[in-house]
């Protein structure tokens, strides 16, 4: 891969131009014409690199309730329970990982379900199984942005500062237009010259207000980021591994802000320390080209803790990874 493409993953999955012309402002910053950005584009979409670009949602923002979810599994019904949870729509990643509790996955139920229902009955279809409901009690880092540059890349222009949590605002009406525009937007944006009018003519509203809505949803919160989402392994980040600690309550909001300040993390979370036999309450997702380097930096964040025990839950298979669409009829 070339140091253009490189650049332009980095940019892309950082923020998109919000803009009716976003791929002829992507070249304007690279210095290249429009014509290549979108064809350099449709390459990394062909190979796989990129999965889609579209609106990244902040679910509870729009009425969403979800969770981390572990189940204990005995190995004889993997299947069987991988194909009961699969099956819900509001399942979007479901990794099998070692220990007692070893099919772990992330969920959202619309408004309207209650969440502690959907889940028991998914475990009870998947055959019963014993559940740890682990939502996020505080975010401090939520951005998936692989560091993909190379010694020598111009990554020019920075883009929006990823990882922060969403600012509040305005709460999200579901009206149907909002509606239909969270389901239009959700999906892979068009690549042609001006695709938000593409999108803004499939909902019947002129571009300039579909921009509009974007950004606004973008300043109240509704929307994360509106960015690009890679594929890890196609850039080379080949391990991934949950990194689990016990910390103090008094001490784990300063340790959650020195976890979210490493660019290797990039989902750092407290959640509930649900039974004895799982003390857990602090989350972070590494993500590294090997499971060694995982381990090598899972020890780097221990230290600058000051947490010296902890748990790396590597993903060992993968049932289901889905980009979540809201709003399934």
């Amino acid at each position: 891969m070339d140091s253009t493409n490189r650049v332009i993953l980095d940019r892309v999955q950082r923020s998109f131009p919000i803009v009716s012309s976003p791929y002829g402002a992507l070249a304007h910053g690279l210095g290249i014409r429009e014509a290549e950005a979108m064809e350099r584009i449709a390459s990394l979409k062909n190979e796989g690199v990129i999965r889609q670009i579209s609106a990244i949602f902040n679910t509870g923002a729009l009425g969403y309730t979800s969770s981390l979810v572990a189940l204990a599994v005995p190995e004889e019904t993997l299947e069987r329970a991988a194909s009961v949870v699969n099956a819900y729509p509001g399942v979007s990643h479901n990794y099998l990982r070692p220990g007692d509790f070893n099919m772990w996955f992330t969920i959202a139920v619309p408004p309207g379900e209650d969440l502690g229902e959907v889940v028991e009955g998914l475990a009870r279809n998947a055959g019963g199984l014993p559940a740890l409901v682990l939502p996020a009690l505080k975010k401090y880092k939520l951005a998936v942005v692989l560091d993909v540059l190379e010694d020598g890349d111009d990554g020019g222009e920075p883009g929006e500062k990823a990882g922060l949590p969403p600012t509040e605002g305005r709460a999200f009406e579901p009206t149907p237009e909002n509606i239909a525009v969270v389901k239009c937007i959700q999906e892979d944006l068009p690549l042609v010259q001006r695709p938000f009018a593409a999108w803004a003519e499939s909902l019947e509203m002129p571009e300039s207000r579909l921009l509009r809505v974007v950004s606004d949803w973008m300043g109240q919160g509704a929307i994360r980021r509106f960015a690009a989402v890679l594929n890890h392994r196609q850039v080379g980040f080949r391990a991934n591994g949950m990194v689990v600690w016990n910390c103090p309550e008094e001490r784990i909001d300063s340790i959650g802000a020195i976890l979210a300040s490493y660019p290797e993390v990039s989902h750092c979370y407290s959640r509930p320390a649900s039974l004895p036999h799982w003390p857990f309450n602090l989350y972070a997702m590494v993500h590294a080209r090997s499971p060694e380097q995982c381990r090598t930096i899972s020890c780097k964040l221990a230290e600058a803790a000051g947490l010296a025990h902890f748990q790396i839950l590597f993903s060992t298979r993968e049932y289901k990874k889905i980009r979540l669409k809201l709003f399934w009829d």
